[in-house]
């Protein structure tokens, strides 16, 4: 068990058209708990156990992992698994089994078919939704957001706009497609493309410059798209060692919180440096509603205001791929918990890292 490290981080959450993410001092506060490394040297149920790139809750002690394989280490894959926790801790976790994710037709996914990347649960039917960043085949495929059973069959697709699509010249970069999936109630949805469209900007650099993607949110009842905005993502600070090497950041996941408001998780990576993760509080009520226009680039807009709100840079700890999130139980002491899962890529320099905090005031 790593040794517990309590820090407290005090927010105010005051919003206008501004971009800032300065934090400052707050009624709602974030509590570290714990950070577990989950052993990823085992089989469960004869799949290789690792790329886990979201997390949600199912009730109880019970939650869900997916996992980024597009079935090239074994087939493309979600693990049920139960968490046990309290405001002290996290004492023990079981992956339950692993449920292969099936096509239309009930086949397993061919290698490359689909990327894998949010889970969330919708308790009324007891299914899952999920999203895929799209397939890698000589015929590319495009993102999609799919529901299925608890077997892991397909039951129906969502439709999302045709700017989510991979094109020469525009639409959604190699790898930037939709990592981010969150319900707002039982028949609206929020989800983001990870990085800029070709036709929006550049992704992000170490200039101060509009990087933006887009919040959608959408009305899966009735089949329509109810707003879309913009969400500038934040530049990156440090340049990566060697000078030409590898550096992103990007939006992994989202949660919806009320009316009007969202958490945004921002994960930068920089080759040489290592790994940022920050938690935005977003608003959309001053926002642009985009949804009308085909290309942001050279365009006048209002992007969402957003608020720096959670930097795990504060804790002193390794971060490594941080790509999941979501609220668990109630804690004893009545604040919420929160968990947060990191990818290791199949990477065996890198880790599969649990975190749990508590959050307070809301």
């Amino acid at each position: 068990m790593v040794k517990h490290f309590i820090y407290s981080i005090f927010l105010v959450l005051i919003f206008g058209a501004c971009t800032k993410s300065n934090k400052a001092e707050s009624k709602i506060s974030f509590q570290y708990i714990d950070k577990i490394i989950i052993n990823n040297d085992k089989l469960i149920d004869s799949t290789f156990l690792g790329g886990l790139s979201s997390i949600d809750y199912l009730g109880k002690n019970q939650f869900v992992f997916i996992s980024d394989d597009r079935s090239e280490f074994s087939p493309a894959r979600i693990y049920e698994t139960e968490i046990d926790f309290n405001e002290k801790g996290i004492q023990n976790y079981v992956f339950n089994k692993a449920i292969l994710l099936k096509n239309r037709d009930s086949s397993l996914f061919k290698k490359n078919e689909l990327d894998p990347e949010s889970i969330r649960y919708r308790a009324s039917t007891d299914t899952y939704f999920y999203t895929s960043e799209g397939g890698r085949t000589q015929e590319l495929i495009n993102p999609f957001i799919w529901e299925m059973n608890r077997e892991g069959e397909f039951i129906k697709k969502i439709n999302v706009p045709d700017i989510f699509k991979f094109d020469s010249l525009v639409g959604v970069r190699d790898n930037g497609g939709f990592e981010s999936l969150t319900f707002e109630n039982d028949t609206i949805i929020w989800y983001a493309n990870e990085l800029p469209l070709k036709e929006d900007g550049e992704v992000p650099g170490y200039e101060e410059d509009q990087y933006p993607i887009r919040l959608v949110r959408q009305d899966i009842k009735n089949d329509v798209i109810l707003e879309q905005y913009a969400y500038n993502l934040s530049k990156l600070n440090e340049k990566p060692n060697p000078n030409d090497g590898f550096y992103i950041n990007s939006v992994p996941e989202i949660l919806f919180i009320e009316k009007n408001k969202l958490w945004v998780l921002e994960r930068s990576y920089t080759i040489g440096v290592g790994n940022f993760v920050r938690l935005f509080e977003v608003e959309t009520v001053s926002a642009t509603d985009i949804i009308k226009i085909d290309a942001l680039a050279n365009i006048n807009y209002t992007p969402v205001s957003k608020k720096l709100i959670l930097d795990f840079s504060d804790y002193k700890h390794k971060i490594d791929n941080i790509e999941g999130m979501t609220f668990g139980p109630e804690l004893n002491d009545g604040s919420k918990s929160l968990l947060f899962i990191s990818d290791d890529n199949f990477n065996e320099e890198q880790e599969t890292q649990l975190w749990l905090f508590s959050v307070k005031g809301m």
